[in-house]
């Protein structure tokens, strides 16, 4: 290395006009005058990635001397087994797909083991078939059967096996790809319900319910990874006045009767007929607050409160509602009215208390929930439908409440919901329910969330 002198820079700087003078004139140019001068180290490797041809000889030179079998032959250590969950086989793999394969190859790699990477893939399920659906027709769709379906799908999923494990092995995936296993395939069905069965003869196989979630337009169940919530959704968010009729045995709420209400607060309204209890988390405080003048505030003339309720205009001297202490302040603020504690004591003391169903008319209980009920929102007692969410379920079977879902696969509400019934719980039911609720003197504030 060197530092050029000052007339040398000019010389240089004068190089590449006086090499296409040169060559104008037809002068032959030196080729690698200085080459000798340079100590660059020989290689046989390209000076380009070339990675579009590489890749495909790397991979094949792999594969035809096992290189794979041969390591992992070679290794004397333990068996090492790498749990995998099967991509779907519904589309083009993705970022998500390379990401979660590359990662378990890292592992896989750097494990010291006999490792043997088996791939497998999902052959069954909702997404599967909807991407079939889409690439129908309509009279094709008219036309459709749902064992035709099946083997549509079936069929669409064996094509989309190979193309993905293709696009693996373009990744540089190790694994077994010779013996990959698929859902569909007979002898995986035929395991499955092998082991099915050993477990129905130990006694692990029972019949039980639970919440599931569901798609009135698929008219299917879906699992929590296929749901995907829309940030501009804006739901119609209630809070709400369930009237208790009979206080708990202490006697701690008599002389607040008649008049004394418990506030429940709700995203769903249309949830509100299957309720079966009010729950409440008994490490919280709880105060009874008397509702007395209206605020004069923005929340009250026309700001983000889209109705002042009918249990805050319903006349009667002194309405009583119970609310968590702690949201006391907030409450006052959002409902735009005047709340005075009158007595504020634990949430175990609620328990039994009864009160009057809005909607049925029975008469219902409070019952202790869990560490799910808190203070961060709402009014720290939740309206509970064991039909309709996985916390009231598991709350109800506690209780022994009743569940009930009256909603078809359609999402419309059934008989079983009384006035409702025929509605769509997600349009019309939904704001019939509040309607109602408001007319019967129940609602206290209707609000978008």
């Amino acid at each position: 290395l060197f530092a050029p002198s000052s007339s040398a820079s000019k010389r240089r700087s004068r190089g590449p006009v006086m090499a296409a003078k040169k060559a104008a004139e037809g002068a032959k140019q030196e080729d690698g005058k200085y080459k000798h001068t340079v100590d660059l180290p020989k290689t046989s490797f390209g000076l380009r990635a070339n990675s579009v041809m590489r890749e495909p000889e790397l991979q094949k030179l792999w594969e035809e001397n096992q290189v794979l079998k041969r390591v992992s032959e070679r290794n004397t250590g333990a068996t090492f087994t790498l749990h995998d969950g099967p991509p779907y086989a519904n589309g083009d793999l993705h970022m998500g797909h390379a990401l979660n394969k590359v990662l378990k190859d890292i592992i896989n790699r750097y494990k010291n083991h006999k490792v043997s990477f088996i791939p497998g893939w999902d052959c069954h399920g909702l997404p599967i078939e909807l991407k079939v659906l889409k690439s129908m027709d309509k009279a094709t769709l008219n036309a459709l059967t749902p064992i035709r379906l099946r083997q549509k799908a079936a069929k669409f999923a064996k094509v989309t096996v190979n193309a993905q494990m293709n696009s693996f092995k373009r990744i540089g995936i190790w694994a077994d790809w010779d013996s990959p296993y698929l859902t569909l395939s007979p002898e995986y069905e035929a395991a499955q319900l092998e082991v099915f069965g050993q477990m129905v003869m130990r006694g692990y196989i029972y019949r039980g319910r639970k919440p599931v979630h569901w798609s009135p337009s698929s008219r299917t169940a879906l699992a929590e990874a296929e749901l995907e919530y829309s940030e501009n959704h804006v739901s119609k968010s209630i809070y709400a006045a369930f009237k208790i009729t009979s206080p708990s045995s202490s006697g701690l709420l008599d002389e607040f009767l008649p008049n004394v209400c418990l506030a429940i607060w709700t995203t769903t309204p249309w949830t509100i007929p299957a309720n079966a209890a009010v729950a409440v988390n008994p490490e919280l405080s709880y105060a009874v607050v008397e509702l007395q003048s209206v605020l004069e505030s923005e929340s009250t003339s026309g700001g983000k409160q889209q109705k002042l309720g009918s249990i805050l205009s319903s006349g009667i001297e002194k309405p009583f509602i119970i609310v968590a202490s702690d949201l006391v302040s907030v409450l006052e603020s959002k409902w735009g009215v005047k709340l005075v504690i009158r007595k504020s004591f634990p949430g175990s003391v609620l328990e039994h208390c009864r009160y009057l169903h809005p909607v049925n008319g029975n008469e219902c209980s409070v019952v202790i929930g869990g560490d799910y009920i808190t203070t961060e929102s709402g009014t720290g007692l939740v309206h509970t439908a064991p039909g309709h969410g996985q916390e009231d379920y598991l709350t109800g079977l506690k209780y022994g409440l009743p569940i009930v879902s009256p909603v078809d696969d359609e999402g419309n509400f059934t008989a079983e919901a009384g006035q409702f019934s025929g509605l769509s719980v997600l349009g019309a039911g939904n704001a019939a329910v509040v309607k109602y609720l408001d007319e019967h003197v129940s609602l206290i504030l209707e609000e978008p969330y």
